[in-house]
């Protein structure tokens, strides 16, 4: 049962791809640790909803330059809290937009570029257990370089997308929030301290789109 104070909570958001069906969706999970003042009202829907919400907007905001074949608008963000009960279902869902058009001309959807995280090095704690990554995509195509690798700029945009992401983060107050590593090994939520991006892309096989045309050829 839920209660005020302390909520861990997981951040689904899905991207909708330019031909609308579902199946070829984006997703990227994050997770939070928000701190609520039951004193001034301020629980986990409203946390999510005014300061949560907004932050993951701007990142993708910051993001859009990087990538393609997106619908500029319809994109969801689920939020569902991990210590509810089985089976469960979100608390808040927020809808958003991005603020300017996406570029079309996209890489293969299953091409994505991994953009890592994790908590400080701590003694005794195994720190594999402490990293996360969000797969970015779909990738628009100008931003392969000759060589078939991300480009600079497209890896500064990333590292500073969330480098200012975790400037966000509303960690001074009596209620707020922080973006943390969840570690189902640990049982644990730990705070985001470092990332990086490098220029090498990833694959993602779910996220290639279906075919739509099949050309035949015989020996005849």
């Amino acid at each position: 049962m839920y209660v005020a104070g302390m909520a861990q909570v997981s951040a689904q958001v899905i991207l909708k791809t330019t031909d609308n069906v579902p199946a070829n969706f984006v997703t990227n999970t994050y997770h939070f640790r928000l701190t609520e003042d039951s004193s001034y009202g301020v629980d986990r829907h409203q946390l999510s909803s005014e300061e949560v919400a907004p932050a993951l907007v701007g990142l993708y905001d910051d993001l859009s330059g990087v990538l393609g074949n997106l619908a500029q608008t319809g994109h969801r963000i689920k939020f569902v809290d991990v210590e509810d009960p089985h089976p469960q279902y979100p608390y808040y869902e927020h809808t958003w937009g991005f603020a300017n058009p996406i570029n079309q001309a996209a890489l293969p959807h299953e091409v994505c570029v991994v953009s890592s995280f994790e908590a400080d090095i701590e003694s005794g704690k195994n720190q594999a257990s402490r990293r996360g990554r969000v797969f970015l995509g779909p990738i628009s195509l100008s931003q392969c370089d000759n060589d078939g690798r991300l480009k600079a700029t497209a890896r500064s945009t990333i590292a500073d997308a969330f480098h200012d992401f975790t400037g966000d983060e509303d960690n001074v107050g009596i209620s707020g929030w922080e973006w943390c590593v969840y570690s189902r090994t640990l049982s644990e939520f730990v705070n985001v301290a470092m990332g990086h991006v490098d220029n090498a892309f990833d694959t993602q096989r779910r996220r290639g789109i279906s075919a739509t045309v099949r050309t035949v050829w015989t020996d005849q």
